[in-house]
C-alpha cells in the first residue's frame, strides 16, 4: 500500500494515482454495504441487521442504485490493488535480493497487519458487538473479549478477524509464493522464456485473452468459495487475486505491455462493461441459486471476464491521463497507507451513530463516508509532525515552511 517502490526515473506516477483512488472508493464500498447487506461490514442499517441475525439472507434492501453500485466495485477494484503491487514488487526486486524483499514484506505488511488488528479492528468489532446486542459495555471492557473466537458471520459468537486489513496478509503470502518465480525471471533477464511469452501479449486479441482464464477460474471456484477471506478455504479469491499479483510482475517487467494496456484501453473497457452487464442480465433474468448450477457458473465466468476487462482499462486510462506529478499526487502518497488502515473505524462509528437519527439512507451514507475521509485527512495532517507514526505510514516529512508556521505559532501562543 505504500507508495510503489522504485528507482526516480523508472517512477510510474499513475500507479500511486490508481491506487490513491481504489483505497478512496473502499469507504463509499463499505458504506453502501451496510445499506444493501451485499457483504460482511461491522454495523448494518436496522432492516438488513435484522435480516441477518434472523439468519436469512437480505434480498432487494436499500437503495438499487448502493446496491449495483457495491456490485460493480467489488467486481475488480481488489483487482487492480493486486495488479499495481505486483508491478511495484517488479521495481523492488531490481535493488533487493530475495532476502532482504521478504524482510521489507514483513515490515511493511505484517506488522501494519498485526497493530492494526489490535488497535483498529478490535475498535470495529466493539461496534459490531454494540449493534448486534451480544455487549452492551465500553471498548476497554470488550477489549479481552476480541481475541474469544474468531468472528465467521452474523451467527457466529467469535470476534476476531482481521477485517479489511486481509489484503494485507494475503499479500505477503503471494509475494512469498511467488518469490521463486520472480527471482528466476530476474536472473534470466531476457533470456526468460516467461517474459518471450508475456511480450506476445502485446498484440490484440491475444491482449484481451487472459479474461478467459479469469472466467475461467471464477466459475471453477466461485459457486464453491463465495468470498470469505480467511485466506485457507478462499479458492476463488486466491487463484484470481494471484492471477493479477502475477500479471502484474510481468507487466512491471515488460514496458511494452503497459504501452499495449494504453493502446487498447478502449477495447478493454468495451469487454469489461459488456461483460458485467452480461452478469447483472443473468441475475435478473435467470434464477441464480447459490453453489454449483449452470446459471451461476455462467454468471461468475462473465464475472472473471468482466474483472479482467475493467482492471485493464483502468490501467489503460490511467497510464493515459494520470501519469502526472505535481503537488496533489504528493498529497495522495502521504494518504493512501493510512486511507487503507483507518478508514473503516470512522465510518463504522458514523455508521454505527447515525443508526437511529432518522435521517434519510442517502444522507447517512454520505455523512458517514465524509467522516471517514475527514478523520483520515486530519490523522495524515497531524501525523506528518510525528516521526514514529510519520515513518510507520509512510507520509512525508513537512516542509520546511510549515514547520517554521508551527513553530511561530506556538511562540504566539507561548
Amino acid at each position: 500500500m505504500p507508495p510503489v517502490s522504485a528507482p526516480r526515473s523508472d517512477r510510474l506516477a499513475y500507479l500511486d494515482w490508481l491506487r490513491f483512488f481504489v483505497v478512496l472508493s473502499l469507504a463509499p464500498i463499505h458504506a453502501a454495504i451496510s445499506f444493501t447487506g451485499m457483504g460482511l461490514v461491522y454495523v448494518y442499517d436496522a432492516p438488513v441487521r435484522d435480516i441477518l441475525l434472523a439468519g436469512s439472507k437480505p434480498v432487494g434492501v436499500g437503495p438499487l442504485v448502493l446496491a449495483e453500485f457495491t456490485v460493480f466495485m467489488d467486481n475488480w477494484i481488489m483487482h487492480l490493488l493486486f495488479l499495481v503491487s505486483g508491478i511495484g514488487v517488479a521495481f523492488a526486486l531490481r535493488k533487493r535480493n530475495g532476502a532482504q524483499f521478504l524482510g521489507e514484506r514483513c515490515n511493511r505488511l505484517l506488522l501494519p497487519l498485526l497493530l492494526g488488528t489490535v488497535l483498529v479492528v478490535s475498535f470495529q468489532s466493539w461496534l459490531r458487538a454494540l449493534s448486534f446486542g451480544r455487549f452492551f459495555g465500553g471498548f476497554f471492557a470488550f477489549f479481552p473479549s476480541f481475541f474469544n473466537g474468531i468472528y465467521t458471520g452474523p451467527q457466529s459468537s467469535g470476534n476476531l478477524d482481521w477485517g479489511h486489513l486481509w489484503f494485507l496478509f494475503y499479500l505477503f503470502v503471494f509475494s512469498a509464493l511467488a518469490l521463486p518465480l520472480f527471482l528466476s525471471i530476474r536472473r534470466k533477464g531476457e533470456a526468460s522464456r516467461i517474459l518471450s511469452v508475456a511480450r506476445r501479449f502485446t498484440a490484440m486479441p491475444l491482449m484481451l485473452l487472459p479474461a478467459l482464464w479469469t472466467g475461467l477460474l471464477e466459475a471453477l471456484f466461485r459457486p464453491g468459495w463465495p468470498g470469505f477471506q480467511n485466506l485457507v478455504s478462499d479458492w476463488a479469491n486466491v487463484t484470481v487475486y494471484l492471477s493479477f499479483f502475477i500479471a502484474g510482475y510481468l507487466a512491471g517487467s515488460v514496458p511494452e505491455l503497459l504501452q499495449a494496456v494504453e493502446k487498447h484501453r478502449l477495447a478493454a473497457l468495451i469487454l469489461g462493461v459488456m461483460a458485467f452487464l452480461a452478469r447483472i442480465a443473468t441475475y435478473t433474468f435467470v434464477t441464480v441459486p447459490d453453489g454449483y448450477n449452470a446459471a451461476n457458473i455462467v454468471a461468475q465466468a462473465f464475472r472473471g471476464i468482466a474483472a479482467y476487462g475493467l482492471v485493464t482499462a483502468a490501467m489503460g486510462y490511467g497510464r493515459r491521463y494520470l501519469n502526472r506529478q505535481g503537488r496533489m499526487l504528493g498529497i495522495a502518497r502521504d494518504l493512501s497507507f493510512p486511507l487503507y488502515i483507518l478508514h473503516y473505524a470512522p465510518l463504522t462509528a458514523a455508521t454505527y451513530l447515525l443508526l437511529n437519527s432518522g435521517l434519510p439512507i442517502w444522507t447517512r451514507w454520505i455523512l458517514a463516508v465524509v467522516a471517514s475521509w475527514s478523520f483520515v485527512a486530519l490523522f495524515t495532517f497531524v501525523a506528518r509532525f510525528i516521526p514514529l507514526v510519520r515513518d510507520f505510514f509512510g507520509i512525508r516529512r513537512p516542509a520546511i515552511r510549515a514547520l517554521r508556521k508551527t513553530e511561530h505559532v506556538t511562540n504566539r501562543c507561548s
